[in-house]
């Protein structure tokens, strides 16, 4: 074949320049030399080569135009780009780098004219191909050298009697893809081709890509789930008494000093039932539940399930104003609380119901379920998320949905008696539905921290020693602080631990492997999934680490539930092409509670060969398979910035500084007001004891990143500020970072001995302030529940959460500090 010429000197980024997604990880690094494989195409010469003739002629241009407009429409599918750029070498033509606009709705045959006008220009001769990491040769001898550079080159040698599409073949760096992918895309391109000349006025979006193998095998064999799980009746409070009624004297609840059992659980719920019965709550009534984490949280919401309605979590510590809003969107009929939290809900007295003051008459009631007919259709709680718009969104699940989700981790993990799980998270997050519920339609026990304690991982560790815990259930977030506190500690028993579900959230690579050093026999489960689809949809066993990757897979998909990934146009994607992640099955929601048009937008009906009528929940999560229908989480698709006309999606730039060995975890925002002047910002927390700058990180990120998506600049922080569900808050990274932990005028007083300047030090590292006075309070200076377990746990990973809240300024917990090492 024609080789393109050897690179002299290479130019600035051509925007639309393809990067395929590759198999393997591309070195850091300048560019280097491919190692050259081959792979042809296995198909038999079509009829195609005349209808491509035929196109040419219908549009009056000669057949490369054709040919060309074919392969921009595959890489445009390949990359979602709607602008891509790659090189085009012939014989008798000089080598050019070809820029083409391949917007979605445009039909195949303006693509071919634009090519055409394209290709009737010279080449401009400040273009050197050696930044295309893609090509197409046409003509040239069989084996035929393939240029010193780029990723891949797709090749078509006209056969000896003229007829098109004789030979196909490509060169692609075995460095970076397998075999099987290069087949594959020779397939897409001769699949892609035939339709596209078929059919010249179809959009590019429309042009079929996939064979109907690929199809049935993405589509109906790697969703074959469907599982028999022991339902009972289908409901969820169900499931629990038939735990009461087997092994009534089982513990379901410590809380404290407290060990309720489940005949005592089913027994106060049922009391609590007929009450919020008598006050009207009946099927699919929402009833509001606001109480901490306890052995009343659980009672409170079996019994709100017993009545035939539907729970609604609120929590304690949110504003009034929100709670109200909550309580308005989601038509709460009553709400279950306590007498201090009874005024904060602006509902009639009669529908509020005090746990502590009304106590007497619920006890009035018989312990016997009353009699409410629930089916596994009907609603079983409302989680409230944030929303886009700045309102919070409720949504309502369904029994069977939950229980399905519920029950099929109990059943693969083979959880029930004499297992335990930590309540580490808050009722209003919906990974706390595993915590409460999950264990008690297995036969489990929860375990709740003390009040005050419920973010302190030293608190997490000796609740699991003294108590055996079994399980563990969290955000990854929490999950670091437990195992940093292990690690710091240097005294923490976790050996008992032996499941992990590890959800909610982007799991750290390293997270599985530190965590068995404690627990050398647990099993780490990565879970992925939405609130909408019950919490859980697809599942993964992390049995050991692929350093090459940049983060645990999301997985497969769980029983009953489907996965599919879509292209923009809701088609399906290649193996190994990002696409959006759409889930369905049993555990999607009914939808958002007084929200008909953001339902009708995120939920949908969907149908695409094989697949008719399946119901969809878009999930925004921007996924891709591998060759064995693995799912891999690449980043969220609101995520998704243009910077100066190129679309970036954040998730590959947080990939690209996260490969410098020094950085544990990056999250990538956008900064700026209009387009031309967005830029992005990388946040980067490092592995501890490491030293970089964030200008190094920089230039290690633009050795992997065309010139448009390397950061502006590298933020250093030591841990990233969190929502209260324990997710990444990107846009707290919005606001600038304090040089100072003071406010006003005036000196700050500094800290005056050994245990002051240890506080002040820790609060600092911590904030990133330069300076702290001795009587700033903590908690003014901007210091939330999460960066006061980093200090403490920084100072002394002995030292109890509770005390920086008593003592919240550099000369009180300086005190402190004082006062306790006396008393040793």
């Amino acid at each position: 074949m024609s080789a393109p010429p050897d690179p002299v000197s290479p130019t600035g980024y051509a925007p639309g320049l393809v990067r395929l997604p590759a198999d393997h990880r591309r070195p850091p690094g300048p560019a280097r030399r491919p190692v050259w494989e081959r792979a042809a195409d296995p198909a038999e010469p079509a009829k195609t080569g005349g209808a491509v003739r035929a196109e040419a002629e219908r549009a009056g241009t000669g057949t490369d135009a054709v040919l060309l407009a074919a392969y921009a429409a595959l890489l445009a599918r390949w990359t979602a780009q709607p602008r891509v750029a790659f090189g085009f070498t012939a014989a008798g033509r000089p080598p050019r780098l070809l820029v083409l606009d391949t917007a979605s709705d445009t039909p195949f045959a303006e693509l071919v004219r634009e090519v055409a006008g394209h290709l009737d220009r010279a080449p401009d001769p400040a273009t050197d191909l050696a930044d295309a990491a893609v090509g197409f040769v046409r003509g040239g001898p069989a084996g035929a050298t393939p240029p010193p550079y780029g990723e891949l080159w797709l090749r078509l040698v006209d056969a000896p009697d003229g007829e098109l599409l004789g030979t196909l073949d490509v060169a692609y760096d075995g460095g970076l893809f397998a075999e099987e992918t290069a087949q594959r895309f020779l397939g897409h391109y001769r699949t892609l081709l035939a339709g596209a000349v078929a059919d010249p006025g179809r959009p590019l979006s429309r042009l079929p890509l996939l064979t109907e193998a690929e199809l049935h095998r993405m589509l109906v064999e790697w969703n074959d789930t469907r599982t028999e799980l022991p339902l009972h009746d289908g409901t969820l409070h169900g499931a629990f008494t038939r735990q009461a009624e087997r092994r009534p004297h089982a513990v379901a609840v410590v809380d404290g000093e407290r060990r309720v059992t489940y005949a005592e659980t089913d027994a106060a719920a049922n009391r609590l039932a007929r009450h919020l019965r008598a006050l009207g709550v009946t099927r699919g009534t929402p009833v509001g539940l606001s109480l901490p984490r306890s052995a009343e949280f659980l009672v409170a919401a079996l019994a709100v399930l017993k009545a035939g309605g539907a729970y609604v979590p609120l929590d304690p510590a949110y504003p009034r104003a929100r709670l109200r809003t909550m309580l308005a969107d989601a038509r709460c009929h009553a709400v279950v609380t306590s007498e201090e939290s009874a005024g904060r809900f602006g509902l009639p007295s009669e529908r509020t119901v005090r746990l502590d003051t009304d106590a007497a008459a619920i006890a009035a009631h018989p312990d016997t379920a009353p009699d409410a007919a629930v089916a596994p259709d009907d609603l079983c709680y409302i989680i409230f998320t944030s929303g886009s718009t700045g309102r919070p969104k409720g949504i309502a699940l369904r029994h069977a949905g939950v229980l399905n989700n519920l029950l099929d981790i109990d059943t693969r993990y083979e959880v029930g008696p004499g297992d335990a799980v930590l309540a580490v998270s808050s009722p209003s997050f919906d990974m706390s539905v595993y915590e409460f519920l999950g264990t008690a339609v297995c036969g489990a026990t929860v375990v709740v921290p003390d009040r005050g304690s419920e973010k302190d991982p030293a608190h997490w560790a000796e609740l699991i020693r003294t108590h055996g815990i079994t399980l563990w259930n969290s955000a990854p977030s929490l999950y670091e602080l437990l195992v940093t506190h292990a690690e710091r500690a240097g005294d923490a028993d976790l050996t008992s631990l032996r499941l992990s579900l590890c959800g909610g959230d982007w799991i750290p690579v390293g997270l599985p492997d530190r965590i068995r050093a404690h627990a050398p026999g647990l099993r780490f489960i990565a879970l992925g999934g939405a609130t909408e689809a019950s919490v859980h949809s697809t599942v993964h066993e992390v049995v050991r680490t692929d350093p090459a990757r940049a983060s645990i897979p999301y997985g497969r998909p769980m029983a009953n539930q489907r996965t599919y990934v879509l292209d923009a146009a809701r088609r399906p994607v290649p193996v190994g092409v990002p696409g959006e992640l759409y889930l369905a099955g049993d555990g999607l929601a009914r939808g958002y509670t007084g929200e008909q048009a953001v339902t009708d937008a995120r939920f949908g009906t969907w149908s695409h060969g094989p697949v008719t009528g399946e119901r969809l929940y878009r999930t925004g999560d921007l996924v891709r398979y591998d060759a064995e229908g693995l799912l891999e989480l690449l980043g969220r698709i609101d995520f998704q910035v243009k910077i100066r006309g190129v679309r970036v999606e954040t998730g590959e730039v947080e990939a690209a500084v996260t490969k410098h060995p020094a950085v544990k975890a990056c999250v990538v925002t956008a900064h700026g007001t209009a387009d031309h002047d967005k830029r992005l910002i990388a946040h980067a927390v490092l592995h501890p004891g490491d030293k970089v700058t964030g200008e190094e990180l920089r230039c290690h990120a633009a050795t992997s990143l065309p010139p448009a998506m390397v950061p502006a600049a590298v933020v250093l922080l030591d841990a990233f500020p969190l929502t209260p569900n324990g997710k990444v808050d990107r846009t707290a990274l919005s606001a600038p970072r304090a040089a100072s932990a003071e406010s006003g005028g005036g000196d700050p007083e500094s800290p005056r001995d050994a245990w002051e300047r240890r506080v002040a030090e820790a609060w600092c590292e911590i904030l990133g302030a330069e300076h702290v006075g001795r009587d700033r309070d903590f908690f003014a200076a901007g210091g939330d529940s999460l960066a006061a377990i980093r200090i403490v746990q920084l100072i002394d990973p002995h030292l109890p959460v509770a005390e920086l809240f008593d003592h919240p300024t550099v000369r009180t917990l300086g005190a402190r500090l004082r006062a306790l090492e006396e008393e040793r």
